[in-house]
């Protein structure tokens, strides 16, 4: 076959020229009408695999492959409220133990189980915040700080009216700063 770029002499059965890698269009010659070719007969076998039930873009060579969801990046913010939640954590396993103090005394029995459920508490914020940790957090920068600023108010609020009433200073101020803390928890994971 010629080519018909450079005029270069090749092979009937290549593609391109050996010499400038022109495209050689070569045509069969159209011999038997489409009509006459004979339709083949798929053997059983073919068809003995169940249907699919995948559907979408995935091809079933990769269907048994997890896709993850992406993951918030790590920022400042988010490490400052991670810092805050373990905080606030804290600050309520203390007010739970002042409550403890507040009901029960502060014999032996009565600070072992205050200190038991002060770490039953601790353990349970970590759990918390390993199992919400790549949750895309709701608040804004703005909002976040007003949550904080409205708790600490409260908080402040809170401890003056305790001492204004003259409650039980262990149990007032203790049940305040429990709550105190569950409040900066929810808000630094919300």
């Amino acid at each position: 076959m010629r080519c018909p770029r450079c005029g270069f002499e090749n092979a009937n059965a290549v593609t391109f020229c050996a010499h400038c890698g022109t495209y050689l269009q070569t045509s069969t010659p159209y011999t038997q009408p489409q009509g006459d070719f004979p339709i083949p007969t798929p053997s059983p076998m073919e068809y003995s695999a169940p249907p699919s039930q995948s559907y979408g873009m995935q091809s079933e060579l990769f269907s048994n492959q997890r896709i993850f969801p992406s993951r918030p990046r790590i920022t400042v913010f988010r490490v400052i409220r991670s810092i805050l939640y373990f905080i606030a954590t804290f600050i309520a396993a203390f007010g739970l133990i002042a409550v403890f103090n507040g009901l029960f005394g502060t014999g032996n029995r009565a600070e072992g189980l205050a200190i038991f459920f002060a770490l039953g508490l601790l353990v349970a914020g970590v759990v918390i915040f390993v199992i919400m940790r790549h949750r895309v957090p709701q608040l804004r920068l703005a909002h976040f700080i007003w949550g904080i600023l409205g708790a600490t108010v409260g908080w402040f609020l809170a401890v003056v009216l305790a001492y204004a009433l003259g409650a039980n200073p262990d149990l007032s101020l203790g049940l305040i700063f429990l709550l105190y803390g569950i409040v900066l928890a929810a808000a630094s994971l919300w």
